[in-house]
């Protein structure tokens, strides 16, 4: 008799939403080629609510969202690092003097924060939609998620997003500067709807263009209008009739403390739902649309599904720096010999830097792209190609993910900078070191790619300390003697940070 072979045990993924209103969680297990999502929580923080002029966050709703993470940490524990991602959104985009905050966390969570852009942002709950329904690959979609801070609309295909935009409109954040009375008025109302009208009107051009077969709705503001409508015989889809009832009952009862007596409506999202309605309407009218259903999916689903991708090597942002090497005209074959050299030197100072995995493709990304500013001006065109990472639309790339690699696309050449010059251009204190080494490394991998091509055996690296000995085969100086002038500039260049010994 034949025993069954046991099954493997069932790998754990799992992401964290930090939203303006609410934080959300989805812990899945990935089996086979099976996803099976475990566990949805869910907590309304409000986190634009304390949200300051000065880019600081109140010690209140700051104390309020680390007690609710807390109790998110309890159910992370044993997913491994690496199939974990927490994703910071609008609050976090503008919170610009809440490092504290951020690393308070990242401490409690035991996982790094990655603050996406609005259309990364966008781009994860699109993708989240997408896998929670039934997807035919030539269906067009119109998403739409109203969150505490902003409010994201995706046209897209399948899968696959087009059309991007992140309005700075949301539930939070609107009722507050539009009904910080607590009266809910026409006027108010009204002010609010043109705004966002405002706001979505340059790209309504392009919505149309694209056309969708069904729109969706994925955020709490549209689950809780669907849930208010079919509780009062008003259809189980949202349309603009349904929503012309809602408008007319909210307006009536006049006050967010009135709120509570709409069936339907959960005393949690009263106090954020005039600013979320309105948004809601804007949208209907500008986009026309006739019908909206909703979705579970959203974007901790997307990250989730994105986050898998990484996982088996379909990684969103590999495709990303291919599409920057074919709109910035790079010398993509050029290039791939610089990131096979980079591969090479990081392998010799992996150990002797402490260098992990994560170093390793910030190196692979700079240097793949590091020309692409070369399509702007060939003076200061490492400027420009920093300027371009630090400031695109970049799909699947963190905002501290675009900048490090930003950083170091600038530290290609010219002096290198020092560690606080560094920390001046945004880079963490603990990333700054292991950047600075990159930086080298990067530099010397564009050296040798120019000018060691001609020699009978490459050079090998030994690294002690912050000096780099590079060793050549005998008469190399007569063979490359442009190579040898480049090491030579490149000497007095990253001196007094670095010694390189030839």
């Amino acid at each position: 008799m034949t025993l069954p072979s046991s099954s493997p045990e069932p790998a754990l993924l799992a992401a964290v939403d930090l939203g303006s209103n609410s934080f959300h969680m989805v812990v899945a297990q990935e089996w086979g080629t099976e996803l099976r999502l475990l566990d949805r929580l869910r907590e309304g923080v409000r986190l634009a609510e304390g949200l300051r002029p000065d880019g600081s966050l109140d010690p209140a709703v700051a104390s309020r969202a680390l007690e609710c993470l807390a109790r998110f940490a309890q159910r992370l524990q044993g997913v491994p690092p690496e199939r974990v991602r927490v994703i910071g959104t609008n609050t976090l985009r503008l919170a610009t003097r809440a490092e504290d905050f951020v690393g308070a966390i990242e401490k409690t969570l035991g996982f790094p924060v990655e603050i996406v852009a609005g259309r990364e942002e966008a781009r994860l709950i699109y993708l989240g939609v997408a896998h929670s329904l039934a997807v035919d690959a030539r269906e067009r979609r119109l998403v739409v998620d109203i969150g505490g801070g902003s409010t994201e609309v995706i046209a897209g295909t399948g899968f696959q997003p087009w059309i991007t935009e992140s309005l700075n409109y949301g539930c939070v954040a609107s009722t507050r500067s539009f009904f910080a009375d607590g009266r809910i008025s026409e006027a108010a109302m009204a002010a609010l709807q043109n705004r966002v009208r405002l706001a979505i009107e340059p790209s309504l051009g392009d919505y149309f263009r694209h056309g969708w077969d069904q729109a969706v709705g994925s955020s709490g503001t549209i689950k809780a209008v669907l849930r208010i409508l079919s509780e009062n015989g008003q259809g189980t889809r949202i349309t603009p009739g349904g929503l012309e009832w809602l408008r007319a009952q909210v307006l009536q009862l006049g006050q967010i403390s009135a709120l509570h007596k709409l069936r339907g409506l959960k005393s949690d999202r009263a106090a954020v739902f005039p600013g979320g309605l309105a948004i809601l309407l804007a949208l209907f009218a500008s986009l026309r649309i006739q019908e909206m259903r909703f979705s579970e999916g959203a974007l901790r689903e997307g990250a989730i599904y994105d986050l898998l991708g990484r996982i088996h090597h379909e990684d969103s942002r590999e495709l990303s720096v291919a599409n920057l090497q074919q709109r910035f005209h790079s010398q993509v074959q050029r290039n791939a010999e610089v990131v096979e050299w980079a591969g090479q030197l990081f392998a010799a100072a992996r150990h002797a830097w402490a260098l992990h995995d994560g170093h390793l493709a910030w190196l692979r990304w700079a240097a793949a792209t590091h020309d692409i500013g070369l399509d702007i001006a060939h003076s200061g065109f490492h400027k420009h190609g920093e300027y371009i990472w630090r400031n695109g639309d970049i799909a699947g790339f963190s905002r501290r993910e675009q900048n490090l690699i930003a950083c170091l696309v600038r530290c290609q050449r010219k002096k290198l900078l020092s560690l606080s010059q560094l920390q001046a251009l945004g880079v963490a204190a603990e990333d700054v070191e292991g950047l600075q080494r990159l930086a080298v490394l990067l530099r010397l991998a564009i050296v040798l790619q120019r000018g060691a091509t001609g020699l009978d055996h490459k050079p090998s690296l030994t690294i002690r300390g912050r000096t780099l000995e590079l060793r050549f085969p005998p008469n190399w100086r007569t063979t490359a003697p442009l190579l040898a002038a480049d090491l030579e500039q490149e000497q007095i260049l990253v001196n007094p940070d670095f010694q390189v010994l030839c």
